[in-house]
């Protein structure tokens, strides 16, 4: 399971692949067919695309989405039902969506994203948030929490990829096959655009739960496919084990309470690998979900709200 999971790329949401239009795309159409849902904050060239919803008692949540997603993941259903009681504001990763990435080396470590989101965050006046990040998003969330503590009530990992990979991913990445394995992913994204596999890939990554219903068409999968987009997931996705490892090794300096929860059905990334062992490395508490799948956070959103109100 860790040698596939290693080899998948670290394509730790399937979401861009799973909801590929059904002919090729444009730029401007998929941006016309999926417009910003929030507003830009940040610097020119580092802008931050997010959406703020709902006010309440509780501790201002940002949500932080995988590979290849952006906003829309969350915003189908999760971060209207979660505004009900606390401020929610959903951050595109930089390069996704509608955030900007610079042309600097290493914007894709989790540090430097975390760093880009963060600035935004202060922009929009949120203090102490709870950071919850799915898959990728998750490593994401534990760098900001890593860095900046005492401005952090607590992290949520969702199906997180949260631990580097042993056996031979240290040497692929020093041979440099990291990067030829997402280009090959890219390309699988791009192909599968063009041939129209929308509902199978989106089972996919649902497995083996269901998609929701009208999820696939709100999603914004079209955007996924820009050329920015496939460079910045082309990055993160050629790093990803250098870019955990590096956060790993704060997991034992954690000042902040991190909730794991994982489903044991997780067909990407092992609960014994990025659940169990990361809650043993960080001292998180770990929550699984029986028969869940790599989609948790749609999966389980009882949980998730529940993990969340356990830290403010």
């Amino acid at each position: 399971m860790r040698r596939r999971s290693f080899l998948i790329g670290g394509a730790v949401t399937a979401l861009a692949a799973c909801a590929a239009p059904r002919a090729p795309v444009t730029t401007a159409a998929a941006e016309a067919a999926f417009p910003p849902l929030g507003r830009l904050y940040g610097a020119p060239g580092r802008r931050i695309h997010a959406t703020d919803q709902g006010s309440g008692p509780g501790a201002p949540v940002i949500l932080i989405h995988g590979a290849s997603g952006n906003v829309r993941d969350w915003t189908y259903s999760i971060a209207p039902r979660l505004a009900s009681q606390r401020r929610v504001i959903a951050m595109d990763r930089p390069g996704f969506g509608y955030s900007e990435r610079p042309e600097e080396e290493g914007a894709w470590r989790p540090f430097y994203q975390a760093a880009q989101l963060r600035a935004a965050a202060r922009e929009m006046g949120v203090e102490r948030p709870i950071l919850v990040g799915h898959s990728w998003g998750a490593s994401v969330a534990l760098a900001w929490a890593e860095d900046e503590p005492e401005n952090v009530a607590g992290v949520v990992a969702v199906s997180g990829v949260t631990m580097p990979w042993g056996g031979f991913a240290p040497l692929f990445d020093a041979l440099g096959f990291g990067p030829l394995i997402a280009t090959a992913y890219n390309r699988r994204i791009v192909s599968t655009a063009e041939a129209g596999g929308a509902e199978r890939f989106i089972q996919r990554a649902f497995r083996p739960q269901e998609p929701p219903q009208g999820y696939l068409d709100y999603v914004g999968a079209p955007l996924a496919v820009r050329e920015k987009t496939l460079k910045a997931n082309g990055e993160d996705l050629a790093n990803t084990n250098r870019g955990v490892a590096e956060v790993a090794e704060g997991y034992n300096r954690l000042a902040v309470p991190v909730v794991a929860l994982h489903g044991d059905a997780d067909w990407l990334l092992d609960i014994d690998q990025h659940g169990r062992a990361f809650a043993e490395a960080s001292g998180a508490r770990l929550v699984p979900l029986p028969g869940v799948g790599h989609m948790a956070h749609h999966a389980a959103t009882d949980r998730l709200a529940e993990a969340i109100a356990s830290l403010g």
